[in-house]
């Protein structure tokens, strides 16, 4: 009898233990850049367009594209973002995703997708009312100051997943005929260090969809459960993070803002609001990472 209960015992440890690896897989460490935030350019979100990489600035109305050098990058401006009222409004661009011909930019501050052609000289707000703004609070989102759109994706052709940071966090639905799905998923599946939320940051749609939740520093894969989109598996990067070359004097929250998957490979970028490196004070650069499933 004994003998029945330890072996039990011990299947359900490893089913249990089994079940935590899938939600939980830690991710290897490919490579690793470091970012030169000249001009205290602060990135946010990330994406892929043939083989180059671009983000953007919550603090800069430009788009920069990454351009790599053996373990560092310098950050190009290739369009200034000039669909706006004057040269000092900060429009807080927090993600970018594109199409074919279309870079799309969102902004946390107007609650709207700009929409920028490669070349630049076309930009157009869309909705041009504030649709996603009303529909959002309707939801019960964009309670808490500056938590408002953070990460963008495209589904399908001019079809758009937004994400709500925090308190509560969730999503935004959002195509071209302009109907728009907004909730909450605020229930979190991951653990998080004391004092954090759960969050949504970047977003990212290969051949399945994932966000950052990144207080838990987590890649999580989404699923769309009767007409919502809720966290499965997860991927964590927290031991790069967390090793003693790579920690921030100000590790309190998550960092990571920009989101890339294709296939195995998954890209990060931090915005670590200029905050310096632990192992050195006079080190303030972002991080980009290359990690592999």
């Amino acid at each position: 009898m004994r003998k029945a209960l330890f072996l039990l015992l011990f299947c359900l440890l490893i089913i249990n233990s089994c079940a935590n690896h899938t939600l939980n897989k830690p991710l290897d460490l490919v490579k690793i850049y470091e970012v030169h935030i000249q001009n205290s350019i602060e990135p946010s979100g990330l994406t892929e367009w043939d083989g180059e990489f671009y983000t953007i600035s919550d603090k800069h109305n430009v788009i920069y594209r990454l351009d790599f050098d053996q373990e560092k990058i310098e950050l190009t401006p290739i369009i200034k973002i000039n669909h706006i009222d004057n040269d000092d409004t900060i429009l807080d661009f927090e993600g970018i995703t594109h199409d074919d011909d279309n870079f799309y930019l969102v902004s946390e501050r107007l609650f709207k997708i700009l929409k920028v052609s490669r070349d630049g000289k076309q930009q157009e707000w869309i909705p041009h009312d504030e649709s996603l703004k009303i529909s959002g609070k309707n939801a019960g989102l964009f309670k808490l100051n500056n938590a408002n759109l953070e990460g963008i994706c495209l589904l399908d052709n001019q079809s758009f997943l937004l994400a709500a940071e925090r308190q509560p966090r969730g999503f935004i639905e959002f195509n071209s005929d302009r109907k728009i799905n907004a909730y909450q998923v605020n229930a979190p599946i991951f653990e998080y260090e004391q004092d954090r939320s759960p969050d949504f940051t970047g977003l990212s749609c290969d051949d399945n969809i994932y966000v950052l939740d990144r207080n838990a520093y987590m890649v999580a894969e989404l699923n769309n459960v009767d007409g919502k989109y809720i966290e499965s598996k997860g991927y964590s990067y927290e031991n790069t993070v967390k090793k003693p070359q790579y920690q921030y004097q100000n590790m309190q929250f998550g960092l990571a803002e920009g989101l890339v998957v294709k296939g195995n490979k998954i890209f990060i970028i931090l915005d670590n609001n200029k905050n310096p490196r632990k192992s050195n004070s006079n080190n303030n650069n972002s991080l980009f990472l290359e990690l592999e499933k």
